[in-house]
């Protein structure tokens, strides 16, 4: 398991039913986002390393499409303006509307630094071409750090 640094862990909130979103000062710090930014995907996408721009919004889009698990894990790279790649790994859970398992209501994450990659470069690729259809019921605890909940990706 994954040794987490609890002072350097961001936080989002994305309220579908409100419309609210929410970015905590220390994943604005990851991020490198002013504190007077909006809180905005496309402003997220901006500092992710294009080459995983097509993942993270597949990644993203899965809560909306019915066929998000209730946690799912992603890593991808940011792209600092002096050229600086960094790796962010995220812990996503998402909370369904009652009585529903399609209909998610709300997404909380966590968002973290970490060193490089734990799998293949060619994860992302594999994530992108499968479209993420399936995914890997288990726990956090028998998680393997991946890309996403595509099952071809762990280890």
């Amino acid at each position: 398991m994954k040794q987490w640094d609890i002072q350097h862990i961001g936080i989002f909130d994305i309220n579908f039913d409100t419309g609210e979103l929410y970015w905590s000062a220390e994943l604005r710090r990851i991020l490198r986002v002013p504190d007077g930014m909006p809180p905005e995907f496309l402003i997220l996408l901006q500092h992710v390393h294009p080459d995983d721009r097509r993942a993270l919004v597949a990644f993203a889009m899965e809560p909306m499409q019915g066929r998000c698990a209730p946690h799912r894990s992603f890593e991808h790279r940011l792209l600092d303006p002096d050229g600086t790649v960094r790796w962010v790994h995220i812990e996503a859970g998402t909370a369904f509307r009652s009585g529903s398992e399609r209909d998610a209501v709300r997404v909380i994450g966590l968002v973290t630094e970490i060193a490089g990659p734990k799998t293949s470069a060619t994860a992302i690729e594999t994530f992108a071409s499968t479209g993420n259809r399936e995914v890997a019921p288990m726990s956090l605890a028998e998680k393997q750090p991946c890309y996403c909940t595509n099952p071809q990706t762990y280890a």
